[in-house]
């Protein structure tokens, strides 16, 4: 296998991007053993939102969070060295929050599992 493979450019035209942003708490601090965020960062990117596989949604299951709205996004533009299972992401008009990232963004291959937040007030940073 070739040390160049990428996955730039191998989006079919049949699937739409929407944008998406990520909030990141870039800063905070512990206030009497509570962590209290600080200030957020917010960067925009491109995603391709599908349905999350019946092995996703199990894998949220046996972690007992409560199943909501499971997608699966992949990444499509902008800068993926910094992503991970932190933040908030916003797609769609509501608030997601990821569970799970497969992020090799040397190959412009970003994947990451969400789950739609219940209290769309502001939901984690």
């Amino acid at each position: 296998m070739s040390s160049t493979l990428s996955m730039a450019g191998h989006v079919d035209d049949t699937f739409v991007s929407v944008p998406a942003s990520r909030t990141v708490s870039v800063d905070g601090e512990f206030v009497e053993g509570i962590w209290v965020p600080g200030a957020t960062d917010t960067k925009n990117y491109a995603v391709n939102i599908q349905q999350a596989s019946d092995r996703e949604v199990d894998f949220i299951r046996q972690g007992g969070e409560r199943i909501t709205d499971v997608r699966r996004i992949y990444i499509n533009d902008g800068e993926m060295q910094l992503i991970d299972q932190t933040g908030t992401w916003t797609f769609l008009g509501q608030q997601w929050k990821a569970v799970k990232c497969d992020n090799r963004y040397w190959r412009d291959y970003c994947k990451v599992i969400v789950m739609r937040i219940d209290d769309q007030s502001g939901g984690p940073a």
